[in-house]
C-alpha cells in the first residue's frame, strides 16, 4: 500500500487518500505474551499470528524506510543551507577587497617550493627520497593548492606564471620504463613547466645516492634540459655524472643562469660536470664541493663563490675570480700555503674551519681583503670540530694589510680571552654589527668579563665599538671542569653598558662620538636570570 503526506504532514493512503495511521494486528503486550505462554493457542491460529505478525514487520519496514527518506531529505536540506551560509559568509572574507595584484605577490611569496617527487619511489636499490612525505602530495604543490581554491584564485593562478617556475625535483638516479602512475609525475613538472610561460626558472634537482652503477638520465632531468633557456638558478645535489648526460653532452647554453650550485652524496662533483656549464654568460654565484683551475667554468665573471677546499686545492685559483664580492671556503684546510691572495672587490668572507691546530692563523696570514666589510668565522657542523685559539697578531697583520672597514664581525666557537677581544675589537671602529657564539678563553670560561663589559661603556675613556648598533652575544656552554663555576658575567654591569649605549637623541649620539644600540640578543644555556635587571631593556 502506498502513502503519501498531506499539506499538514499527515500520512495518506495512496488509494483513498484517507489519513493513514500504523495499527498493528498482533498484540505484543507483555501481558499477551503471559498469557500465550500459560494457555498457547492453537497450531491454526499460532500460523495465523506469525503472519500477522509477518504483516506488522513488513508495515515498520514501510514506515522505517519513509521516515529515512524524510530524514536524509531534511540532512541534504541543512548541508545546503551550511553551504550556502559559508558562501555567503566568504564574501565577507578580507581577501575579497585585495587588488589582484596584491594577491598575485602574495601567491608568489607562499610558492617558492613546489616539490615534486617521483610516484611511486622505485624499491630495490637502496635508495629513499630526500624527502618524507606525511602529508597528501598536494600539500607540497602550493601553485597547484591555489589554482583548485575557486575560480578566481584559479585565474589569478593560471595568470602569475612565477609560481609555477620554483621547482624542487626529487626523483630517482636510475631511468627505468616509467609506469603509467609513475608517469604522472612527468605529467605534473611538464604542467609546471607549461604554466611558468616564459618566466625564468628556479630548479632545484635532487637524486640520492645511487650504490649501483648507471649512467641513464633520470627521467626529470631529460625533460628539464628541453628548457635549459629558461634556467634562470640550478641546483643539483646527487651522484649522477651531468657531463654523461645527452642534453648536457650537447654544450647547451645556459643564457640567463645567474646561480649554479653542485653539491654531491656519496662523491664529491667532478670537473667535467662544472664544464657543462661554459656556456652561461650572466652566471655570477657558484657553489661547489671542489673546483679546479682547469675547469672551463667562467671564473672572471663570478662575484660569488661557495666551495669546499679539500686538501691538495690549489688556491691560485682565486686570482682567476677577481670580480668575487662574496666568499665562502669551507670543510678541509689542512694547508693554505705561504703565498698571499688579494681579492680587492671582496666584501664579505665566511670561512669554516676543520679544526686544524693552525688553520684560523694560516687563513689570515695568506689572504689580503682591501674591501672587506663582513668576515664570519665558525666551524663545521661537526660537534668533534676541535676550538681553535684565536691568532690575534695573525689577525692584527691582516686588518694592517687589508686595511679594510669591517662593519660586521660573526666569530663562532673561538677560544680568545677578554684581552685578546679587547684588542681585536679596538681594531674595528667601523663595526656596527658583532656576534660572539660560544666564545671561551684558555681556561674554558667567559672571555665576557667586567674588564671586557667596562671597555664596551660608553663612558670609557676611549670606548670600544663606537658605532654599534647591534649586539648578539650567546653564551651556550659551560666548559669548565667544575660544574660550579659560574660563566662570570655580571648582569647588572652588562645592564649598565646596555643603557649607556642606548641614545635615541642623534644629536647627543654625534656629540658624545657614539651610535645609538639599537638591537640586543643575549643567550644562555640552563642559566638563572634575574629578570628585574633586565627588564629595563625589555
Amino acid at each position: 500500500m502506498a502513502r503519501h503526506e498531506s499539506d499538514s504532514g499527515t500520512t495518506l493512503c495512496s488509494k483513498c487518500r484517507n489519513s493513514f495511521m500504523l495499527k498493528p494486528r498482533v498484540n505484543v503486550s507483555s501481558a499477551n505474551l503471559d498469557g500465550l505462554s500459560n494457555h498457547p493457542p492453537s497450531p491454526h491460529d499460532i500460523h495465523e499470528l506469525i503472519l500477522l505478525s509477518q504483516k506488522d514487520l513488513d508495515d515498520y519496514d514501510t514506515e522505517i524506510a519513509r521516515l529515512q527518506t524524510q530524514i536524509d531529505s531534511v540532512q541534504e536540506q541543512k548541508k545546503s543551507l551550511n553551504d550556502y551560509k559559508t558562501n555567503l559568509q566568504s564574501l565577507l572574507s578580507p581577501f575579497r577587497e585585495l587588488p589582484n595584484e596584491i594577491m598575485c605577490l602574495i601567491f608568489e611569496l607562499a610558492c617558492t617550493d613546489n616539490l615534486l617527487q617521483q610516484y611511486p619511489w622505485p624499491v630495490g636499490r637502496n635508495t629513499k627520497p630526500p624527502t618524507k612525505l606525511s602529508l597528501p602530495a598536494i600539500t607540497y604543490l602550493p601553485a597547484l593548492s591555489i589554482s583548485a581554491v575557486c575560480t578566481r584564485w584559479r585565474f589569478l593562478a593560471l595568470a602569475s606564471p612565477r609560481i609555477w617556475s620554483q621547482i624542487r625535483v626529487e626523483t630517482a638516479p636510475e631511468g627505468e620504463v616509467m609506469s603509467d602512475r609513475e608517469s604522472g609525475f612527468l605529467s605534473t613538472l611538464q604542467l609546471y613547466l607549461d604554466r611558468s610561460a616564459d618566466s625564468p626558472l628556479l630548479i632545484d634537482l635532487q637524486t640520492p645516492r645511487n650504490e649501483v652503477e648507471d649512467e641513464r638520465n633520470p627521467s626529470a632531468l631529460s625533460l628539464l634540459l628541453n628548457y635549459t633557456s629558461r634556467w634562470q638558478i640550478f641546483s643539483y645535489t646527487g651522484d649522477f655524472n651531468l657531463d654523461a648526460c645527452e642534453g648536457f653532452h650537447q654544450h647547451h647554453s645556459f643564457p640567463i643562469l645567474e646561480a649554479l650550485n653542485l653539491r654531491g652524496v656519496g662523491a664529491e662533483i667532478q670537473t667535467t660536470d662544472l664544464d657543462c656549464f661554459e656556456h652561461a654568460p650572466k652566471l655570477r654565484a657558484v657553489r661547489t664541493d671542489y673546483l679546479e683551475t682547469d675547469s672551463d667554468l667562467p671564473w672572471t665573471q663570478l662575484t660569488s663563490l661557495d666551495v669546499g677546499a679539500y686538501e691538495g686545492w690549489d688556491i691560485n685559483l682565486l686570482h682567476h675570480c677577481h670580480g668575487l664580492t662574496v666568499l665562502k671556503l669551507r670543510d678541509f684546510w689542512p694547508t693554505l700555503g705561504t703565498s698571499n691572495t688579494s681579492l680587492t672587490r671582496l666584501k664579505s668572507f665566511t670561512f669554516t674551519r676543520s679544526g686544524d691546530e693552525r688553520t684560523l692563523e694560516d687563513m689570515f696570514s695568506c689572504f689580503t681583503f682591501p674591501s672587506l666589510k663582513e668576515l664570519f668565522i665558525y666551524p663545521e657542523d661537526d660537534p668533534c670540530t676541535r676550538i681553535d685559539n684565536w691568532p690575534l697578531n695573525a689577525f692584527i697583520a691582516f686588518i694592517s694589510r687589508s686595511s679594510c672597514a669591517l662593519t660586521m664581525l660573526s666569530l663562532n666557537n673561538v677560544a680568545i680571552s677578554d684581552l685578546d677581544l679587547i684588542a681585536t675589537l679596538h681594531l674595528l671602529p667601523s663595526l656596527t654589527l658583532l656576534s660572539i657564539d660560544d666564545l671561551i678563553d684558555g681556561e674554558y670560561e667567559n672571555p665576557i668579563t667586567s674588564h671586557f663589559i667596562s671597555s664596551m661603556h660608553a663612558s670609557s675613556a676611549a670606548p670600544l665599538l663606537p658605532k654599534l648598533h647591534s649586539l648578539s652575544i650567546k653564551l651556550l656552554e659551560n666548559r669548565s671542569s667544575d660544574p660550579d663555576d659560574d660563566d662570570s658575567l655580571d648582569d647588572a654591569t652588562f645592564i649598565d653598558m646596555v643603557l649607556s649605549r642606548w641614545i635615541p637623541d642623534r644629536t647627543h649620539a654625534a656629540a658624545i662620538g657614539i651610535d645609538c644600540l639599537r638591537s640586543l640578543v643575549l643567550h644562555f644555556w640552563h642559566r638563572e636570570i634575574d629578570e628585574d635587571i633586565y627588564r629595563g631593556v625589555i
